[in-house]
């Protein structure tokens, strides 16, 4: 089942039952977290976004051939890092 805020007002809720029978679920998130904790595991998983979503432009003009500076705009990232815009 795919959803989205439009046609699903609330998130799905999984909930543990006496029922045995195997299942198997994916819940897939699209979209980074935006959170606004200061945390040493939210500055973490923010360096690891910026990595990961640069490995991901970087795979996609691997598999397709595509520009990946276009895909970067496209995804909203910069290409340069921040010690490159100082200058």
């Amino acid at each position: 089942m795919r959803y989205d805020a439009a046609h699903f007002p609330e998130d799905l809720v999984f909930q543990q039952t006496a029922d045995r029978t195997n299942f198997q679920g994916r819940y897939v998130l699209r979209h980074p977290w935006t959170g606004t904790e200061s945390c040493e595991a939210a500055a973490s998983y923010r360096s690891a976004l910026a990595i990961r979503t640069e490995h991901e432009a970087q795979s996609l003009a691997d598999l397709t051939g595509w520009n990946v500076a276009d895909i970067r705009g496209r995804m909203h990232i910069s290409a340069t890092r921040w010690w490159q815009r100082i200058w």
